[in-house]
Protein backbone atom coordinates (compact mmCIF):
# COMPACT_ATOMS: atom_id res chain seq x y z
CA UNK A 1 0.00 0.00 0.00
CA UNK A 2 2.76 2.56 0.98
CA UNK A 3 4.66 1.84 -2.34
CA UNK A 4 1.53 2.03 -4.46
CA UNK A 5 0.79 6.11 -2.58
CA UNK A 6 4.63 6.93 -2.93
CA UNK A 7 4.91 6.06 -6.76
CA UNK A 8 1.08 7.60 -7.30
CA UNK A 9 2.48 10.55 -5.30
CA UNK A 10 5.88 10.71 -7.31
CA UNK A 11 3.98 10.16 -10.47
CA UNK A 12 1.71 13.62 -9.89
CA UNK A 13 4.25 15.70 -8.66
CA UNK A 14 6.21 14.53 -11.96
CA UNK A 15 3.33 15.26 -14.23
CA UNK A 16 2.48 18.32 -12.47
CA UNK A 17 5.56 19.68 -13.06
CA UNK A 18 5.47 18.77 -16.66
CA UNK A 19 1.93 20.72 -16.89
CA UNK A 20 3.50 24.11 -15.59
CA UNK A 21 6.32 24.59 -17.27
CA UNK A 22 5.36 27.50 -19.68
CA UNK A 23 5.76 27.11 -23.55
CA UNK A 24 8.09 29.58 -23.49
CA UNK A 25 10.78 28.39 -21.22
CA UNK A 26 12.89 26.62 -23.62
CA UNK A 27 13.22 30.54 -25.61
CA UNK A 28 16.65 31.61 -25.41
CA UNK A 29 18.37 34.66 -26.38
CA UNK A 30 20.41 33.34 -29.76
CA UNK A 31 18.81 29.69 -29.13
CA UNK A 32 17.61 28.10 -31.97
CA UNK A 33 13.78 28.71 -33.26
CA UNK A 34 11.77 27.16 -35.95
CA UNK A 35 9.13 29.88 -37.76
CA UNK A 36 10.50 32.53 -39.27
CA UNK A 37 9.17 36.29 -37.92
CA UNK A 38 7.88 34.25 -34.75
CA UNK A 39 7.74 36.74 -32.01
CA UNK A 40 8.28 36.00 -28.27
CA UNK A 41 9.24 37.92 -25.00
CA UNK A 42 12.49 36.74 -23.80
CA UNK A 43 13.51 38.45 -20.21
CA UNK A 44 11.39 41.37 -21.23
CA UNK A 45 12.94 42.07 -24.40
CA UNK A 46 11.13 41.66 -27.91
CA UNK A 47 12.51 38.96 -29.84
CA UNK A 48 12.28 37.69 -33.45
CA UNK A 49 12.75 34.44 -34.97
CA UNK A 50 15.01 35.18 -38.06
CA UNK A 51 18.36 34.56 -39.38
CA UNK A 52 21.25 36.45 -37.86
CA UNK A 53 22.28 39.17 -40.47
CA UNK A 54 25.98 38.99 -39.14
CA UNK A 55 26.80 35.42 -39.52
CA UNK A 56 26.92 33.80 -42.87
CA UNK A 57 24.97 30.22 -43.07
CA UNK A 58 23.35 31.06 -40.19
CA UNK A 59 20.32 29.23 -38.94
CA UNK A 60 17.13 31.08 -37.59
CA UNK A 61 17.82 32.09 -34.16
CA UNK A 62 15.84 34.13 -31.36
CA UNK A 63 17.01 38.07 -31.91
CA UNK A 64 16.39 40.77 -30.20
CA UNK A 65 14.18 42.97 -32.45
CA UNK A 66 16.90 45.92 -32.29
CA UNK A 67 18.83 43.41 -33.95
CA UNK A 68 16.37 43.54 -37.40
CA UNK A 69 15.82 47.57 -36.82
CA UNK A 70 18.90 48.11 -37.58
CA UNK A 71 19.67 46.23 -40.03
CA UNK A 72 16.86 47.34 -42.15
CA UNK A 73 18.50 51.03 -41.27
CA UNK A 74 21.69 50.03 -42.34
CA UNK A 75 20.67 48.09 -45.48
CA UNK A 76 18.28 51.64 -46.20
CA UNK A 77 21.53 53.99 -45.69
CA UNK A 78 24.01 51.84 -47.68
CA UNK A 79 21.06 51.96 -50.93
CA UNK A 80 20.79 55.83 -49.75
CA UNK A 81 24.65 56.10 -50.19
CA UNK A 82 24.83 54.32 -53.71
CA UNK A 83 22.08 56.22 -54.64
CA UNK A 84 23.83 59.93 -53.88
CA UNK A 85 26.74 58.25 -55.84
CA UNK A 86 24.84 57.94 -59.27
CA UNK A 87 23.11 60.76 -58.65
CA UNK A 88 26.82 62.53 -59.21
CA UNK A 89 27.94 60.41 -61.91
CA UNK A 90 24.41 61.60 -63.92
CA UNK A 91 25.24 65.62 -62.48
CA UNK A 92 28.90 64.93 -63.76
CA UNK A 93 27.29 63.47 -67.39
CA UNK A 94 25.41 66.18 -67.28
CA UNK A 95 27.86 68.86 -66.74
CA UNK A 96 30.23 67.09 -69.36
CA UNK A 97 27.64 67.86 -72.18
CA UNK A 98 27.26 71.47 -71.07
CA UNK A 99 30.89 71.94 -71.09
CA UNK A 100 31.22 70.27 -74.86
CA UNK A 101 28.74 72.71 -76.02
CA UNK A 102 31.14 74.78 -78.39
CA UNK A 103 28.62 78.15 -78.33
CA UNK A 104 29.64 78.67 -75.03
CA UNK A 105 31.23 82.30 -74.22
CA UNK A 106 33.79 82.52 -72.12
CA UNK A 107 31.56 84.05 -69.20
CA UNK A 108 29.55 81.23 -69.49
CA UNK A 109 31.51 78.47 -68.76
CA UNK A 110 32.76 80.74 -65.64
CA UNK A 111 29.47 80.50 -64.40
CA UNK A 112 29.19 76.65 -65.96
CA UNK A 113 32.73 75.94 -63.80
CA UNK A 114 31.38 77.76 -60.27
CA UNK A 115 27.92 75.94 -60.85
CA UNK A 116 29.84 72.59 -61.38
CA UNK A 117 32.20 73.23 -58.02
CA UNK A 118 29.37 74.26 -55.78
CA UNK A 119 27.02 71.17 -56.57
CA UNK A 120 29.94 68.92 -56.37
CA UNK A 121 31.28 70.01 -53.08
CA UNK A 122 27.39 70.16 -51.77
CA UNK A 123 27.08 66.36 -53.15
CA UNK A 124 30.44 65.38 -51.68
CA UNK A 125 29.29 66.56 -48.27
CA UNK A 126 25.84 64.96 -48.89
CA UNK A 127 27.65 61.69 -49.93
CA UNK A 128 29.67 61.73 -46.78
CA UNK A 129 27.10 62.03 -44.50
CA UNK A 130 25.25 59.51 -46.12
CA UNK A 131 28.14 56.54 -46.04
CA UNK A 132 28.80 57.89 -42.32
CA UNK A 133 24.90 57.11 -41.46
CA UNK A 134 25.04 53.97 -42.94
CA UNK A 135 28.63 53.05 -41.25
CA UNK A 136 27.11 54.17 -37.90
CA UNK A 137 24.06 52.03 -38.79
CA UNK A 138 26.34 49.02 -39.22
CA UNK A 139 28.32 49.57 -35.88
CA UNK A 140 24.89 49.18 -34.34
CA UNK A 141 23.78 46.49 -36.27
CA UNK A 142 26.72 44.30 -35.49
CA UNK A 143 26.57 45.12 -31.70
CA UNK A 144 22.59 44.88 -31.55
CA UNK A 145 23.12 41.49 -33.25
CA UNK A 146 26.07 39.87 -30.87
CA UNK A 147 24.15 37.25 -28.44
CA UNK A 148 24.96 38.08 -24.97
CA UNK A 149 26.09 41.75 -24.61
Amino acid sequence: MNRRLIAAAATSIFLLGLMSAPAQAANKAGGSCKKTNQKAKIAGFDYICQKNPTVKRAKNTWLIKECIDSNNQYLAGKKAYAKKLQEKADLLAQFATAEADTSLTAADKEELARSKSALLDTFDKLSKTSKDMYEMALTVRDLACTVGI
